[in-house]
């Protein structure tokens, strides 16, 4: 009995393959690979404006700070709702300091060097306001706090209105808070500082004008970072989706390549 053929021969099976049916260079590959590259842009782009909006943020406060400058001075402290439309404006008010109950806002930085910022309780008229008196370096020992003695006689002060110091990750405060005068504390909130002085304080501080006596290191500013920096990121951003842009044509030039030679081969074969 003569050995039947069988119905489908492997030279059967490479005639009929289609370009498409080809390892490698079916239409699913570049499928997943457009998906990807979208899924990429959206991430890339997003960030990116993200960054410009935080740099535009940034250009529009040193605006403000430069602006608030030349204002006239305000007399008398203002409302907490009122405040922040009288961001960085100056202040001229009269009274003492309490030098009794003063803070040191630990693991605040200058020029690379660790200390505090010193905050001194200010009593104008029957309010008590946070003045700013500037950095203080921190001793190697921390044990040791620096020393920030300072009169109580009447006298009148210029500083600008700001918020207070805040972190971008904020921490519970440690439970073994020092009860000690000067009190140590790290990034408080104006509740905490009100609820530690036992009395009502504005949720902001003043910080003390750089010509005004008995202050420490004040070089103010009002950003951390430069709009610089976000554009540098938004710049990276964008660069990623231009490089995921040519490494996307790239696969897709390799694909097509490929495509040709096969169809070209299957031709010949045929």
């Amino acid at each position: 009995m003569s050995k039947g053929r069988q119905p489908y021969s492997a030279d059967e099976q490479r005639a009929s393959r289609q370009p498409d049916d080809a390892p490698g260079i079916g239409m699913g590959r570049p499928a997943v690979a457009t998906v990807m590259l979208v899924a990429l842009l959206s991430l890339f782009f997003a960030a990116g404006f993200w960054q410009l909006d935080r740099a535009a943020e940034k250009q529009q406060i040193l605006d403000r700070f430069a602006t608030a400058a030349g204002g006239e001075l305000i007399a008398s402290l203002v409302p907490d709702d009122t405040a922040e439309a009288l961001r960085f404006r100056g202040f001229s008010l009269t009274g003492r300091y309490l030098p009794e109950r003063q803070f040191l806002l630990d693991n605040m930085t200058d020029g690379g060097s660790s200390g505090y910022q010193v905050l001194t309780p200010f009593q104008t008229g029957d309010r008590l306001v946070l003045v700013n008196r500037g950095w203080v370096a921190a001793n190697a020992d921390r044990s040791l706090l620096p020393s920030i003695a300072v009169g109580g006689e009447t006298r009148t002060i210029v500083g600008r209105l700001n918020d207070f110091p805040a972190p971008g990750l904020r921490l519970e405060q440690p439970a073994n808070i020092n009860q000690q005068w000067p009190r140590r504390l790290l990034f408080p909130t104006a509740e905490q500082l009100e609820a530690a002085l036992g009395v009502e304080l504005p949720g902001y501080q003043l910080q003390l004008d750089p010509g005004e006596p008995d202050g420490y290191l004040r070089r103010w500013q009002a950003v951390d970072s430069g709009p610089e920096k976000h554009l540098g990121y938004a710049f990276q951003w964008f660069s990623f989706a231009v490089l995921a842009c040519i490494f996307y044509l790239l696969l897709m030039r390799q694909w097509f390549k490929a495509r040709r030679i096969y169809r070209h081969q299957q031709e010949t074969q045929t």
